[in-house]
């Protein structure tokens, strides 16, 4: 097992957490990202940026896992983080699918009935 994380990759990894900060606060400054959405990716930001400060709590979470490298861990905890944004996902569309089903069939409706009052020309 790892006993430490190389000084170099924990620089990089604390410049990527910063990055991406920023770059979800510009997404927010420029409205292409709600805020709703926005603290969860700065929370996860924030985490990777602690996990990087913090290597000997990546170790030890990874000790307790039983997993042979941190990176194993990472890609562990990416990969659960990407399905678990996947699957909101998917349940925001299907909400949204279906409002979007009921106003054609409302508006369907609405024409039907402006169609009955109104003379044909």
């Amino acid at each position: 097992m790892e006993q430490e994380l190389p000084f170099r990759a924990q620089v990089v990894a604390i410049i990527g957490c910063a990055l991406l900060f920023l770059f979800v606060l510009e997404l927010v400054r420029r409205r292409k990202l709600k805020e709703e959405y926005s603290m969860l990716w700065m929370a996860v930001s924030l985490g990777m940026a602690v996990l990087a400060i913090f290597s000997d709590l990546l170790l030890g979470i990874t000790k307790a896992m039983g997993a042979y490298s941190a990176n194993s861990v990472i890609f562990f905890f990416g990969l659960l983080f990407l399905l678990a944004a996947v699957l909101h996902l998917t349940v925001k569309v299907s909400g949204l699918a279906e409002e979007n089903k009921n106003l054609v069939q409302e508006l369907a409706l609405l024409r039907g009935k402006l169609e009955e009052k109104s003379p044909p020309s």
